[in-house]
C-alpha cells in the first residue's frame, strides 16, 4: 500500500472536514521521519517509504481512533457558569432598575419602549446570538481577511461618530468604548499576520498600535478607561507572541523588551497624572481626580471621593445573608448598574456576592488556561487577547465596587446593562470558546504563493 491509498483509507474514517487537514499533515509528517530513517540505513527511496507507511499500521484502525480525538470540544463547566451568571447579571439589574429612581426615569426615556427587564433579556439574547455565530464558525477568517476587517473598523471608527444616532452623549459614549474594545481582537490577528517577520513583525504591530490609538483620538474618542485598558490588553498580547516565539528570533530578548514597555505604559500615565496634573495626556480635572482618589480618599471625603467612601461604609455594614436592600449606594447604581456587587452585597449578603465573584474569577481562569494550551498560533493569540481584556475590565470594576478603585464608567461582563457592552463581551467570549471547541481541527492557514498558468493554443491561420 503505497502512501496515497493509506492516507485515503485513514481520513474516510475521519468526520470532520476539517481534521482531515490536520491528521493528514500530521501523518505524513510521521511517515517522511520514518523514511528518512529507513534512507538513512541504506534502503531504497521505494522501499523506505513502503516501509514507512506499514509501520504506520492498519489505517482503518488507526483513522478510527484519530477521529475520537480529533472532534469537537464543548467547554460544558464554562458555558454553564456562562448561563448562571447571566441569570444573576439580569435578576439584580432588574432589581436596582424596580428599586431606584434612576432605574425610573431611565425606563420612561430608553430608545426601545420595553420594560427594562425585557431589554436586558433581549440584549443578553442579542449576544448569545453573535457568541453563537463565532462559536460554530471559523475564527480563521479574521487572520485570513484581517486587512478587510481592519479597513471597516477605520472606516466605521470614521463614520458613525457623526451619525445623527450617536448625536446624544450617552451613545457617542458606549461607542468609544466598544470600538476601543473590538480593536483588540484584530490586533492579535495583525500580530498573527506579522508572525516570522522577526524585529520588524514587532515594530509593525507596535506602529500600528499606536496609530490606531491616535486615530482613534482624531475621530473624536478621548482618553478614557476603555482605551487605556484596550492599549494595555494590546501591549499584553504582542508580549504573549513575542515569548511564544512568533515573530521568531530571539524569544527572551524581544519579550523582556515588551513586557518593560507594557508595565511602563501605565507607569507614565500614572507619572503624568501626579507630576504633571495630566498635561501630556489632556486628561480632564474630573479623570485626574478619580486617580488621585483612589491613593488618598481621605482627602476628597467631602468631594470626588464620597462615593468611594460610601461603597466602603456600606459594605461594612451588610450581612452574610442579606437585608433585601440596595442601600444608598443602589441610587448611584443606576440603571447601567456601575455598582452590581455592591448591591448584590447588600441585598443577598456578603457570601452570595463573593461566591458570584468566585464564580467569575474561575470562569476566566479556566480561559486563561485555554488560552495556553493552544497550538494553533491564531487561536492563541485570539484567546489570549479575549480573555485579557474581559479580566482587565473585570478587575478594574471589582476594584471600584470593593473601594479601592478609580470610579469610572466600566462595564462587568454578566452583570452589567446596556447593548454594546453585552455583545461585545459575549462576542469576546464566544472567540475564546470556538478556539477551545477547534483545539483539535483546524490547523493553520498557509498562505499560497501566486501562481500563473501561461496556455499556448494553436490558431488556425487560414
Amino acid at each position: 500500500m503505497n502512501r496515497t491509498e493509506y492516507l485515503e483509507n485513514l481520513t474516510d474514517q475521519i468526520h470532520n472536514r476539517h481534521a482531515k487537514e490536520l491528521v493528514r499533515e500530521e501523518i505524513c509528517a510521521h511517515i517522511d521521519d520514518q523514511k528518512e530513517a529507513y534512507l538513512l540505513s541504506g534502503k531504497s527511496p521505494e522501499e523506505a517509504e513502503e516501509l514507512a507507511v506499514r509501520e504506520m499500521g492498519d489505517p482503518v484502525d488507526a483513522g478510527v481512533k484519530l477521529d475520537k480525538i480529533h472532534r469537537p470540544k464543548t467547554e460544558v463547566w464554562m458555558l454553564l457558569t456562562m448561563a448562571v451568571l447571566t441569570f444573576v447579571g439580569i435578576l439584580m439589574q432588574s432589581i436596582i432598575c424596580a428599586g431606584t429612581n434612576q432605574g425610573q426615569v431611565f425606563a420612561a426615556d430608553s430608545w426601545i419602549s420595553l420594560p427594562y427587564p425585557a431589554r436586558t433579556i433581549l440584549f443578553n439574547l442579542a449576544g448569545l446570538s453573535v457568541m453563537a455565530l463565532v462559536y460554530f464558525g471559523d475564527y480563521r477568517i479574521l487572520g485570513k481577511y484581517i486587512g478587510l476587517f481592519y479597513g471597516v473598523y477605520l472606516v466605521a471608527c470614521f463614520v458613525l461618530p457623526r451619525t445623527a444616532y450617536y448625536g446624544e452623549h450617552s451613545h457617542l459614549l458606549m461607542l468609544q468604548q466598544t470600538v476601543s474594545f473590538l480593536f483588540v481582537p484584530l490586533f492579535a490577528a495583525l500580530c498573527y499576520h506579522f508572525r516570522g517577520q522577526k524585529k520588524a513583525g514587532i515594530l509593525k504591530a507596535l506602529g500600528l498600535l499606536f496609530f490606531n490609538t491616535l486615530f482613534l483620538l482624531f475621530c473624536g474618542s478621548y482618553v478614557s478607561a476603555a482605551l487605556i485598558l484596550s492599549l494595555i490588553t494590546c501591549l499584553i498580547t504582542l508580549c504573549a507572541a513575542a515569548f511564544k516565539g512568533i515573530f521568531g528570533g530571539n524569544r527572551k530578548l524581544q519579550g523582556g523588551l515588551l513586557t518593560a514597555l507594557s508595565f511602563g505604559t501605565p507607569a507614565v500615565i500614572l507619572g503624568d497624572i501626579f507630576l504633571f496634573h495630566g498635561r501630556f495626556l489632556s486628561l480632564a480635572e474630573y479623570q485626574i481626580r478619580r486617580i488621585q482618589v483612589m491613593f488618598n480618599p481621605a482627602a476628597y471625603s467631602d468631594g470626588a471621593a464620597y462615593q468611594t467612601i460610601l461603597i466602603r461604609k456600606q459594605l461594612a455594614e451588610a450581612s452574610l445573608v442579606g437585608g433585601k436592600t440596595l442601600g444608598e449606594i443602589g441610587e448611584f447604581s443606576g440603571a447601567f448598574c456601575d455598582y452590581v456587587l455592591v448591591c448584590l452585597a447588600s441585598y443577598f449578603g456578603l457570601l452570595f456576592a463573593f461566591a458570584v465573584v468566585a464564580a467569575i474569577v474561575a470562569y476566566f481562569g479556566r480561559a486563561l488556561h485555554i488560552s495556553f494550551t493552544q497550538n494553533n498560533r491564531l487561536g492563541f493569540l485570539l484567546s489570549i487577547a479575549c480573555s485579557s481584556i474581559l479580566i482587565l475590565k473585570s478587575i478594574v470594576y471589582m476594584a471600584m465596587n470593593f473601594g479601592v478603585g478609580p470610579i469610572i464608567g466600566i462595564d462587568m461582563p454578566f452583570l452589567t446593562y446596556g447593548i454594546h457592552c453585552t455583545v461585545v463581551n459575549f462576542l469576546f467570549m464566544g472567540i475564546i470558546l470556538a478556539v477551545y471547541r477547534n483545539t483539535n481541527l483546524l490547523p493553520e492557514y498557509k498562505e499560497m504563493p501566486l501562481r500563473l498558468r501561461l496556455r499556448v493554443e494553436r490558431v488556425d491561420s487560414r
